[in-house]
């Protein structure tokens, strides 16, 4: 297929975040316009300049809608979302606000997400008794009603047929960590180290404790305007260059979705794998972000334990996987912090951010700033969604 008509046409141009907690003792009304107004700020934009809000929430609602915060912000928009997806969305929602604002109907676009996922979520999950319905009431009965379970599956399957072992998934976990220890927002930055792993408790075969993302409260949000607009705003734009998918994968499956869609991702940007610099890859489980790098084509088929044991996803390995620690270390915004992360990578050194303290050493005691940053690749759950963005400089 020839390359996406929608490249390098827009940009992310602004990034902001709350504390990330696990008891934020505000409501999300606060903790969106928190990180939107931080967001905005970073772009060199007022609230008044923006003219849409897009943001998505998983099941149930834990989150405040994109209209309710359009009200309390007074902003006069022309578009506004409020989807009920889930992780695999994450990059598939970051393209639609991308299409809205390549369309012409918004200027600049608002999207966030803000969960009270910790604090809120516990409440609610002690009080829901439910008898199952639709799919569920298939799998419900037969042990699947946590997500372990549920993406252990075709991660068992994985290690079935390749031999991947949880001493695999314990090198990308202590390599994640080492990553979100460098990271000042990240919620757990306590290295650990490969006998930590293998000694935590288990969760759901084949996850252990440290296998797991984190659940968490706080706020994330970006702002995403044309290509042509960004170059007068205040800091270096991130291109958005192609974008694939947003189907929900069959989990029990898996269904090779990030393998399905990788091709149309890469053809649309007119690159290859070979060509991406770094990855934040969806991490709700070690397993599973280990089957995205396969599927994305950053490690062979099969060979992705032993790309992880090399070192090969590290900071300065062959592509540097999820540089903040991911959902597994840092925080777990239903995927939007990867994005947040990815544009602090692609940015010039000088504008202000959280990957080292001053100016970029590569000093891996002190900075996580991966070098000569090009090109990152960016999916959701399960390969559901996918894109790649750009520096400027490329």
């Amino acid at each position: 297929m020839p390359e996406q008509a929608i490249k390098d046409k827009t940009a992310i141009v602004g990034i902001g975040w709350t504390e990330f907690s696990r008891d934020s003792g505000v409501t999300p009304m606060t903790l969106a316009a928190r990180a939107s107004l931080a967001a905005i700020d970073d772009a060199g934009l007022r609230p008044r300049d923006v003219d849409g809000v897009v943001t998505w929430y998983h099941r149930r609602v834990d989150t405040v809608s994109a209209q309710e915060l359009s009200n309390a912000m007074e902003l006069d928009c022309r578009y506004e979302m409020f989807a009920n997806e889930g992780g695999h969305w994450m990059c598939a929602g970051v393209m639609t606000a991308a299409a809205v604002v390549h369309a012409g109907i918004c200027k600049n676009l608002l999207m966030y997400v803000a969960r009270n996922g910790y604090s809120e979520g516990r409440k609610r999950r002690a009080s829901e008794r439910r008898l199952p319905t639709g799919t569920d009431q298939f799998s419900d009965p037969y042990g699947l009603q946590q997500a372990a379970a549920i993406f252990g599956l075709p991660v068992s399957t994985h290690m079935a047929r390749y031999g991947t072992s949880t001493l695999d998934f314990a090198h990308l976990a202590v390599t994640q960590r080492k990553n979100a220890s460098l990271n000042k927002k990240a919620l757990m930055r306590q290295p650990i180290t490969v006998e930590d792993h293998q000694s935590s408790r288990w969760i759901s075969w084949p996850y252990r404790l440290l296998d797991c993302c984190q659940q968490n409260d706080g706020g994330v949000a970006i702002v995403i305007t044309t290509a042509e607009r960004a170059r007068d705003l205040r800091h270096a734009p991130v291109y958005i260059m192609s974008g694939v998918g947003g189907d929900a994968p069959a989990e029990l499956t898996w269904e090779g979705k990030g393998e399905q869609i990788a091709p149309a991702l890469y053809e649309g940007a007119g690159i290859s794998p070979k060509d991406v610099s770094l990855a934040e890859l969806y991490d709700p489980f070690t397993g599973v972000c280990l089957l995205h790098m396969e599927d994305f084509g950053l490690a062979p088929k099969g060979e992705g334990g032993a790309w992880v044991r090399e070192g090969r996803n590290s900071l300065d390995g062959d592509v540097p996987v999820n540089t903040h620690g991911g959902l597994h270390s840092e925080a777990h915004f239903i995927g939007l912090n990867h994005v947040i992360e990815a544009v602090q990578q692609l940015r010039p050194e000088g504008v202000v951010d959280d990957l080292c303290e001053g100016p970029h050493t590569y000093d891996r005691a002190t900075c996580r700033q991966v070098r000569n940053p090009k090109i990152a690749l960016l999916c959701g759950e399960s390969g559901g969604s996918a894109m790649l963005l750009r520096s400027a400089s490329l």
